[in-house]
């Protein structure tokens, strides 16, 4: 809220006819002239842009945090060529144009405030673009302890935005599950899991496994070793099929977008982003909305300032 009013002040006494939003310990490629250039030049038909977004890879727990912001790339060039407007941005480097700044009023008192200009801009049918012919890199917290802060905070600003314009959001996903469905699956790798063993009966799946090896050893004897086998690990198997098979999907996924956006991918640090970070993220998302919804007062939050 403190940097909101800030940013809202500097913006008071800019000129020009567009702003451009930089975090403090945000890189950009090439150098800052061609920058100005290209979102001078995008900006002639859009009211908000999004610039494509790189992590500063200079620890390990950067190099693993890389894989969310390629989840938000592609969510961002989603809502850009399938929608228009944007329903979020990442403030580290984005650019929005001053009539349309000012016709918002500016950024709000909230946490996330980057997350609730955007959607006010949505709201307003302003024009959202998101390019990619120049990036901007973030730098991540040097600590998996400031990691944890600094996700903690985005977790309850994106619970308290997301009750703010829950019947919003409703609609959005109403009229444009091909854009919601494929940015929350890949914002979310762990949701897939989730959701399987929330929903999914054991006795069913074991059930449907077991049957099958069963007629596939009436065809050949080759299956009776391992129809024997999964009679007493058939639970286990189950857990292990579903995370083998969700794990291959999100890694080839994950590969396509980083080509994609011409980004880095590693298989080895997707598996331990896909085992720590992706899991650690979600869940500190679904805390933070049940905190948000059944607690509502005195919500603790890390501030920054």
């Amino acid at each position: 809220m403190g940097k909101a009013h800030v940013l809202n002040e500097i913006a008071e006494q800019a000129d020009g006819d567009i702003y451009l939003f930089l975090d403090s310990d945000t890189l950009i490629d090439g150098d800052g002239e061609s920058f100005l250039e290209v979102i001078a030049k995008e900006m002639e038909d859009a009211d908000i842009i999004e610039v494509k977004k790189g992590v500063i890879r200079d620890t390990f727990l950067a190099k693993i945090t890389s894989y969310d912001y390629l989840s938000f790339n592609l969510t961002s060039w989603l809502f850009s060529k399938k929608i228009g407007k944007c329903l979020g941005v990442n403030g580290a480097a984005f650019a929005i144009r001053k009539e349309t700044f000012n016709s918002l009023g500016g950024f709000g008192k909230v946490i996330c405030e980057d997350l609730d200009l955007a959607t006010r801009s949505f709201i307003g049918g302003a024009r959202f673009k998101f390019i990619d012919e120049v990036a901007a890199y973030t730098k991540v917290p040097p600590s998996l302890r400031e990691w944890f802060n600094q996700r903690k905070r985005w977790g309850i600003g994106s619970a308290l935005w997301f009750k703010e314009y829950f019947n919003l959001l409703k609609r959005v996903l109403r009229e444009h599950p091909e854009v919601i469905m494929p940015s929350l699956l890949s914002i979310f790798p762990a949701l897939p899991l989730f959701l399987a063993n929330l929903i999914v009966p054991d006795d069913l799946f074991i059930k449907m496994i077991y049957i099958s090896l069963i007629l596939l050893s009436t065809k050949t004897s080759l299956f009776l070793p391992p129809t024997a086998l999964t009679s007493t690990t058939i639970s286990t198997l189950r857990n292990l099929l579903i995370m083998i098979g969700s794990l291959a999907a999100y890694s080839a996924i994950f590969s396509l977008i980083a080509r994609r956006f011409q980004l880095p991918f590693n298989p080895l640090d997707f598996i331990i982003y896909y085992f720590t970070l992706a899991p650690l993220w979600f869940f500190i998302i679904v805390t933070s909305l049940i905190k948000v919804y059944v607690k509502r007062k005195n919500i603790e939050v890390d501030w920054k300032v």
